[in-house]
């Protein structure tokens, strides 16, 4: 597994009280200045890859209903190693997984040759699963995603601009919230993620790269975007023109770190959410680059 050029000194040395130092080899230690450019990747990272609510400046979704990915467009014992490891990862990441493999699932993966065609219709059936933006197919894989919004006294919103609801309302229904300087009492939940994939761009694919691909945009507002990631991730797989040491076959350690981080952030307060985030990536890179 790659690793971020930033921390490639850390992640081969061991800490200074775990190993003898070589006779004139200047001792090795984790410096402020290091500490500084790992939280400036985990912030660059943060802000590249995650897709913040439509609706709530700086806060992020993630799953808080039990995840249950299925796979259309593939053959059973592929689509079943696919499920398999988005379960897994949200499993390492502290996301919590339907056991049931006949459950209602709320991660559709479509594997298709006329994406365009199946989101039409998609769109047409259910538009209220996709929110206001583009709906033209234009990644190898691309994903859209469904946010809730959680307000104060415990009641679901969709997270889309106002006007999309509704369009002839002159001002912005109400949302019950408890407005502070660090709190919203508004939450930003995933409720679903529709992912298409174009079978001719994975034929070339080895299942666990495409699923770990699958993984990273189902349990994170990870959309295609068609820019490199500033460190090594599995979301650079479809793209051509990134530094070849920010390529990875399998989700990396910034990708990782980022889900976990995620995860491990407390709902309160709100506005923290993102400075709280970041602060857990960097921990969460400096552990691995120690060990």
């Amino acid at each position: 597994m790659k690793i971020a050029p930033v921390l490639f000194a850390l992640a081969l040395a061991l800490p200074a009280a775990a190993q003898a130092q070589a006779p004139g080899e200047p001792e090795t230690i984790y410096s402020d200045a290091q500490r500084q450019k790992d939280d400036l990747l985990s912030r660059k990272f943060v802000q590249s890859l995650l897709s913040p609510s439509l609706t709530l400046d700086g806060q992020f979704s993630r799953w808080k209903t039990p995840v249950c990915p299925h796979v259309v467009g593939m053959a059973s014992a592929a689509a079943r190693l696919v499920e398999r490891r988005i379960r897994e990862v949200a499993l390492a990441i502290g996301a919590r997984v339907d056991p049931q493999e006949s459950c209602a699932p709320n991660i559709v993966i479509f594997v298709s040759d006329h994406r365009q065609l199946l989101l039409d219709a998609m769109v047409a059936k259910d538009h209220w699963l996709f929110d206001a933006g583009d709906m033209k197919v234009r990644f190898p894989v691309q994903a859209w995603y469904t946010n809730v919004l959680r307000d104060y006294n415990g009641m679901p919103h969709l997270d889309v601009p106002w006007e999309f609801i509704c369009p002839d309302c002159l001002t912005p229904p109400p949302i019950p919230a408890n407005d502070t300087l660090l709190q919203t009492g508004i939450q930003a939940r995933m409720g679903a993620a529709v992912i298409l994939a174009d079978t001719a761009a994975i034929s070339g694919l080895t299942m666990g790269s495409f699923a770990d691909y699958l993984a990273l945009m189902a349990l994170a507002q990870t959309p295609a975007t068609g820019r490199c990631q500033p460190a090594p991730s599995i979301a650079n797989l479809f793209l051509k023109d990134c530094e070849s040491d920010l390529h990875t076959s399998s989700l990396s350690d910034a990708d990782m770190a980022m889900l976990t981080s995620l995860y491990q952030t407390p709902d309160e307060p709100e506005k923290l959410q993102m400075t709280r985030l970041i602060g857990n990536m960097r921990r969460s890179l400096e552990s691995e680059g120690g060990k």
